[in-house]
């Protein structure tokens, strides 16, 4: 839908409710590192990477669209060797399709340009002299018509049709050019994108009383850490070759991680890592993530979608680095309407070893991890987050906010609380993946009884044969069931399965059919 003329909405953009260091709410770095700072007893917005001289540094503004604009920003170059200066993008559809009219102190010129495919075609040019401070871009379009001024003079127009659709508005820099942008202000007639614009839905996963529920219906949840399942592409399409199996013996939800989690043996650090240090989503990451949710919902599975992890946090440049990473999956999953989800922001929050970033550890862990919670509710408000602690690192499981109470290994299960443990003891190890004595099943067979009784948690059996990448097999990580893990000729964890099958029934959303009722239904068909 498109306002009239009569309904034309004036926004401006001030920065200052942002938090210095931190990217401002609503606004999406699609190039270069954008951040909120302090200067001059006021708060700016600028680009603070010493990218290539061939980048072109784009933000963008989330949430809604313009057609006809009429566009200002105040700006101050500060520096840079190649590249100084920069400007205002409109009718953006991504980093690579956009107008940009923008000023170059190095060059002493004003130019207009339309970038399409990537390709920058300039459309209009003008040389004014630089001064030192502040001065004012201002950009209006109507139709096909073009007009900027610099300092509220005229000089540049155009007439051009390469981008005749709505589209974002943003700011642009080039290089390593540091410029601070302020008041940025956005008249004009504002394009409202229906939901069903988008991808189809997937089966809605939501929390009530401590209880799962899918689409409305209240489920039963028991599930698998497969936590390097996005490793590759073969991986991926072994778990989803995989789905029916798991549905038949039970299994209904799986785990997995963009950062990739202990990868066994012999190179524990072997898993992905689905992020950029800058935060950015890896899009070959995305796809296969995309791909595991949507397979999993033909079958009316859920899927526990992990985030950041030990061995891999290190890895970011910095805590906005990691906002980055948190808001860009809440945004990834909104917008591909991926609903069948909950997710683990953090695993092993505190790992005294294994986690580096001073935002992940202790102390005051309970505000650190209401940040995180509140950094992906704010892009994604209908997914439901928690963060896992470390066990036994005195950190805890439960602060303001959470909605998803995540543990591991043997802590007791909370009483209160939606609990989902996502990472069990486990009983194999990955230098001989998938062979368990008689202690070990006890073991598990007593785990499966413990949450089996626990209406309010939920079991993600974790074996070596699951999760390790190559490991002493040689063919991990395992998709499939296997075997019974009697030996190294039987390497597997098919009597989880079984378990599940035979103690709590098929999945047949929304419910698991017992084994009697199929029986049942066998005698009735002979």
């Amino acid at each position: 839908m498109i306002c009239s003329a009569a309904e034309e909405t004036k926004r401006t953009w001030s920065f200052d409710d942002g938090i210095p260091g931190q990217m401002p709410q609503g606004f999406h770095e699609e190039v270069g590192r954008w951040r909120v700072a302090d200067y001059d007893a006021q708060k700016v917005f600028f680009q603070s990477a010493e990218n290539p001289d061939d980048t072109f540094n784009v933000v963008l503004i989330d949430g809604f669209e313009m057609l006809d604009v009429d566009l200002t920003v105040r700006f101050k170059a500060v520096s840079g060797v190649n590249d100084r200066g920069g400007g205002l993008v409109w009718r953006a559809k991504d980093k690579r399709n956009y107008y940009i009219c923008r000023y170059n102190p190095l060059e002493n010129n004003f130019r207009l340009y339309h970038v399409v495919g990537g390709k920058r075609t300039l459309l209009d040019s003008v040389d004014i002299k630089h001064t030192e401070g502040w001065h004012t871009i201002r950009v209006t379009m109507r139709g096909d018509r073009i007009d900027c001024y610099y300092d509220g003079k005229r000089y540049l127009d155009a007439d051009d049709t390469m981008l005749p659709d709505a589209g974002r508005i943003g700011l642009w820099s080039k290089s390593d050019a540091r410029t601070y942008f302020d008041d940025l202000t956005a008249t004009g007639q504002f394009v409202d994108r229906p939901e069903s614009d988008g991808p189809p839905a997937t089966r809605e996963f939501s929390i009530k009383d401590d209880r799962p529920y899918l689409a409305g219906h209240p489920i039963d949840l028991w599930g698998l850490r497969c936590g390097n399942a996005l490793y590759n592409e073969a991986t991926v399409e072994r778990h989803v070759r995989n789905f029916d199996n798991m549905a038949a013996h039970g299994i209904n939800l799986i785990g997995v991680y963009i950062q990739g989690v202990n990868a066994g043996w012999p190179n524990a650090e072997a898993g992905i890592n689905g992020f950029y240090r800058d935060g950015r989503l890896r899009t070959e990451v995305t796809s296969r993530l995309a791909r595991l949710i949507r397979e999993a919902d033909r079958r009316g599975m859920v899927v526990m979608v992990g985030l950041l992890g030990p061995r891999k946090d290190q890895d970011f440049y910095d805590d906005a680095a990691i906002r980055r990473a948190i808001e860009e999956t809440g945004r990834f999953l909104t917008s591909q309407r991926l609903k069948n989800v909950f997710v683990d922001l953090c695993h092993e929050f505190n790992h005294p070893e294994r986690i580096d970033k001073e935002l992940l550890r202790e102390p005051n862990g309970a505000e650190k991890k209401q940040r995180l919670t509140r950094w992906f509710k704010a892009v994604a408000p209908d997914i439901e987050a928690g963060v896992c602690p470390c066990v036994d690192s005195g950190t805890g499981d439960s602060y303001p906010d959470m909605e998803v109470r995540i543990i591991q290994k043997n802590m007791p299960v909370p009483s209160r609380g939606f609990v989902v443990n996502v990472e069990p003891l486990r009983q194999d190890v990955y230098q001989n993946d998938g062979v368990f004595n008689q202690t070990n099943l006890d073991y598990i067979f007593a785990d499966c009884r413990r949450y089996q009784e626990a209406p309010n948690a939920v079991l993600m059996f974790h074996a070596a044969f699951i999760q390790g990448i190559t490991n002493f097999s040689g063919t991990a990580p395992h998709a499939e069931m296997g075997g019974y893990g009697t030996g190294p000729n039987d390497r597997g964890v098919r009597f989880y399965y079984d378990w599940v099958r035979d103690n709590i029934g098929r999945w047949a959303y929304p419910r698991h059919v017992p084994s009697s009722e199929d029986q049942s239904d066998v005698r009735t068909t002979q």
